[in-house]
Parts: C-alpha cells; structure tokens; sequence
C-alpha cells in the first residue's frame, strides 16, 4: 500500500515525465509545448487525459450543463463519427452518460488502454507513447473539424 503522499508523489512524478517526454517531441513538429486541452475553442468541448490504477484514456469530453446542449454535441459527434473514426487504428468507446467522481454526467469519446497503472513506473512508457500519439491526432482533428461542432449559439 501507498500512503497518500506517496501516490501525490507518484502522480506528479508520472505528469512531470509526460511533460519531459512531450514538450520536445511537439516542439519538433512544430506545436506549442502545452496541449490544447480546455483551449478547444469550443465553449463546452475538451479534451481529456486520464489515467488512473487500471487504465488510460485520451479523449473528447462535453461538459455543458444543459442537456439541451450535450444532446445537441452527441448528435454533432456521432455525425462525425466515421471521420473520428478513420484517423485511428482504435475504436473509440462512445458514452453519453459518463460520471465522473463528482457525479456529474458529461459526454466522453474516448480511446481506452488497459493494464497500466499511474502507481507503476514501468508502464508510464506505454502510456506516454499512447498519449502522445493519440492526443496528437485529437488536436488535428479537432482543429479540423471545430466549425462543424460549434455550430449554433455555443
């Protein structure tokens, strides 16, 4: 078992090592050192890192608080969808009810790894490389496709 410090530790230890392997790789192609995360440009749209001791996960979340909108950016998505689709190898897991620990329910697109886990060093390489690459290919296609989705007064 961790103690609590220890596993704040292992979580700043495994984002500062993100951000030691990224930063240059994106600088290199070009891109700023910082993701665009909730910088969308899309009022309610972000996109998402998650690990945890399980799993990992990079993806688009919808985080409006009006139903009338998240159901207004699922149909946008799933309209989307093939075009999402063809840029990776992976299926995406589609949920338009995900609850985060807080309770709230926003709209997640997500493409999921397993057996990894933030409290083991040995398997942050793979998630790295999964991140990296994936969250890559999200900005672009974000970039690409953001007037489609911000279609209306939001």
């Amino acid at each position: 078992m961790f103690s609590k410090e220890e596993i704040k530790n292992l979580r700043v230890s495994f984002w500062d090592g993100f951000q030691k392997y990224s930063a240059p790789k994106r600088r290199k192609l070009g891109k700023p050192k910082k993701w665009v995360m909730q910088n969308t440009g899309i009022k309610a749209v972000d996109l998402k890192f998650h690990i945890d001791q399980k799993m990992a996960s990079v993806g688009i979340d919808v985080v409006s608080k009006s139903l009338d909108k998240k159901v207004d950016y699922w149909n946008k998505l799933l309209g989307l969808k093939t075009l999402l689709q063809s840029e990776f190898e992976q299926e995406f897991i589609w949920d338009d009810m995900h609850e985060l620990d807080s309770g709230k329910e926003i709209i997640r697109v997500a493409l999921v790894i397993d057996d990894v886990n933030i409290l083991n060093p040995e398997t942050w390489p793979k998630v790295y490389e999964f991140f990296f690459e994936n969250m890559m290919k999200l900005e672009d296609w974000l970039e690409e496709y953001k007037d489609v989705l911000r279609v209306g007064n939001f």
